[in-house]
């Protein structure tokens, strides 16, 4: 990123995100007006990215959010990361399944056999990208029927965009447009995801006395608002007595779990039949060795005006034994959300 001074402040511009987005064909810096203007046969957006500055703040936001081809052009859409997407169609009428069901879980996967072009039929899917830490291909996909193409991030509902395939004398987009607009977009996210995660992270957690005189903290797992997700629990390190419990509740708008590895082997792929499925029934005692131990999938809380109740979206571990319990969440440890229970 490059920084640039002013009298508000420092302020980030994503001209390195921009640089990712390769020209896969050429075109003049305007619109096209006519059938005989050279038009672009490749354009390359973003499916999301994480704040540079700090990885924790993902950019739920397709960049841009909707662009123009021409029939017969393609559109690559890069995964920068850490945080993984998708982008994924279906047809009109068809409704995503919810991240955290096994129908949405079955996304994780690309099409198969992998698909190269759509046109409005069936569910084409690029799967769950970055994967770890490779380096994620494009997803490339060639438009030949005039349309409007709404598309959706699976781990993301709320993350959507729209491929508009107009015809051979129709203006439509060139990559300097594209480019100009995924700038202007990232850098009003990054300002609402910066003060998301401030607010955040200046939250106490809540705390409740419990009869037998041990205390049930709550913390939280991420935050959300309309254009980004801040993957980091709060608080991320706490100071508890033996005999407490700490109840992990997602508020936020992603799926997450809180996984102890407890001297085990934390899966690493999302996709993992393991990260949904919790260790025990909740309230669970964790042990110092023994793990790995895990809450299962906290459903979102999405949508926002009726999500499902807290006890589907919070599990409760009780922290028996004087010690310091590292946790993580499965879905999001390459963007560093993870935090520790230290137990005197």
């Amino acid at each position: 990123m490059r920084r640039i001074v002013t009298g508000g402040g420092t302020r980030w511009v994503a001209l390195s995100a921009v640089a990712m987005l390769v020209l896969a064909g050429c075109s003049n810096d305007k619109k096209g007006t006519s059938a005989t203007d050279k038009a672009l046969t490749k354009v390359s957006a973003l499916a999301g990215l994480s704040d540079q500055q700090d990885p924790n703040i993902a950019i739920t936001e397709f960049l841009p959010d909707a662009l123009s081809v021409r029939a017969g052009s393609s559109v690559e859409w890069r995964f920068i990361g850490p945080q993984p997407h998708t982008v994924t169609f279906f047809p009109v009428g068809q409704t995503p399944p919810a991240p955290d069901s096994p129908q949405g879980q079955g996304l994780f996967a690309p099409s198969t056999p992998p698909a190269t072009s759509y046109d409005g039929k069936g569910v084409v899917n690029s799967g769950l990208l970055p994967r770890g830490t490779a380096i994620a291909s494009p997803f490339v996909l060639t438009f030949p029927t005039p349309g409007e193409y709404a598309y959706v991030c699976i781990i993301y509902p709320t993350m959507t965009g729209r491929v508009t395939v107009a015809d051979k004398d129709a203006p439509v987009d060139t990559q300097a447009d594209i480019n100009e607009r995924a700038d202007r977009e990232l850098n009003q996210w990054l300002d609402e995801g910066r003060a998301a995660k401030k607010k955040l992270d200046d939250t106490p957690p809540k705390q409740a006395a419990n009869p037998d005189g041990s205390t049930t903290w709550t913390y939280e797992t991420g935050v959300s608002t309309e254009h980004t997700d801040v993957l980091a629990f709060a608080p991320s390190t706490g100071d508890v007595k033996a005999g407490d419990s700490v109840t992990f509740v997602n508020n936020s708008q992603a799926p997450h779990t809180a996984t102890f590895a407890s001297g085990g082997q934390v899966p690493q792929d999302p996709g993992d039949p393991a990260v949904s499925t919790p260790t025990g029934p909740s309230p669970f005692t964790l042990k110092i060795a023994g793990g790995p131990y895990n809450s299962g999938v906290l459903a979102p809380a999405s949508p926002p005006n009726a999500p499902p109740p807290e006890p589907a979206r919070s599990f409760t571990f009780v922290i028996p034994e004087a010690g310091t319990y590292p946790y993580v969440c499965v879905y999001h440890a390459a963007s560093g959300m993870g935090g520790s229970i230290k137990a005197a």
